[in-house]
């Protein structure tokens, strides 16, 4: 666009294209009034409409306290606390009465020393621990008293069938079932079925046009190869090179060593 190709393009705020030219207000031709002016008419009229010229009054106001410590607006206005000395300030002349003892106050006996569990510290002075002997092979004891127990209560030997083990009452031979699962009566013989007659294939079959595969199995006809000339740069300067190539090439006089070698520097010369 041309228009916004030449010139200043990184305007934020353009100017808005309307049917008239210019901008009007819509307060031309309206009186000027000063502000507050519609409150103070409001506020008149509603002082008009009051029964008294003071407007609603309280019928009695709650009192308000005029220092520290009174009781107006409360309970005990009418018959306050009355007001009892800490002490008995003496006259000039008297002299104090006797002191008298006074009651001895709460006293505990000290923690005793100890952390949390220490026997003889807590409520049961100790007698939760008590030692218990547990010899290494207790259990052992044990059931070897219980089998010898059980050992003298038994008769005999355990009970032996002489009676031939069974799954069932009525089972069969050669299943693990019983009769009441059989059928009472045999099943009527199977018909033999009839002999599937095939037809004859005179000729075999074979498809109007076999699939084609590979490059000739497309839908559009493959592209024709071209040759990247990139591998062909490389491959014309590889033969450049083997065409300079020297025919005997370069090794060393001596071998690789595997022993450090001295330096000429400690030879000794005459």
């Amino acid at each position: 666009n041309a228009e916004y190709m030449g010139g200043k393009q990184m305007l934020t705020n353009k100017k808005p294209q309307v049917l008239g030219q210019g901008f009007a207000s819509l307060s031309i031709g309206d009186k000027y009034i000063d502000p507050g002016t519609l409150e103070k008419r409001q506020r008149l009229e509603l002082s008009k409409k009051k029964l008294t010229p003071e407007g609603f009054k309280y019928t009695n106001p709650g009192k308000k306290s005029v220092g520290l410590g009174n009781y107006y607006g409360t309970f005990s206005e009418r018959a306050p606390f009355k007001h009892e000395t800490e002490y008995i300030v003496l006259k000039k002349g008297e002299i104090p009465g006797k002191q008298q003892a006074q009651q001895r106050n709460i006293t505990t006996s000290p923690p005793k020393k100890g952390t949390y569990g220490t026997p003889g510290i807590t409520i049961s002075l100790g007698d939760e621990y008590k030692y218990i002997s547990d010899p290494y092979d207790a259990a052992k004891r044990k059931e070897a008293e219980a089998a010898k127990e059980s050992n003298h209560k038994s008769i005999g030997p355990s009970f032996k069938g002489a009676c031939k083990r069974l799954d069932y009452f009525d089972s069969q031979p050669n299943v693990a079932a019983s009769r009441i699962y059989t059928l009472d009566q045999p099943l009527p013989a199977r018909k033999p079925e009839p002999p599937k007659k095939e037809p004859a294939i005179a000729v075999p079959f074979k498809p109007s046009s076999p699939s084609k595969r590979g490059v000739q199995g497309l839908l559009t006809k493959f592209p024709e190869y071209k040759e990247d000339p990139y591998e062909a740069r490389q491959r014309l300067e590889r033969e450049e090179r083997q065409k300079n190539k020297t025919a005997v090439t370069w090794k060393p006089v001596s071998g690789s060593r595997s022993l450090p070698t001295r330096s000429i520097a400690f030879h000794k010369t005459v």
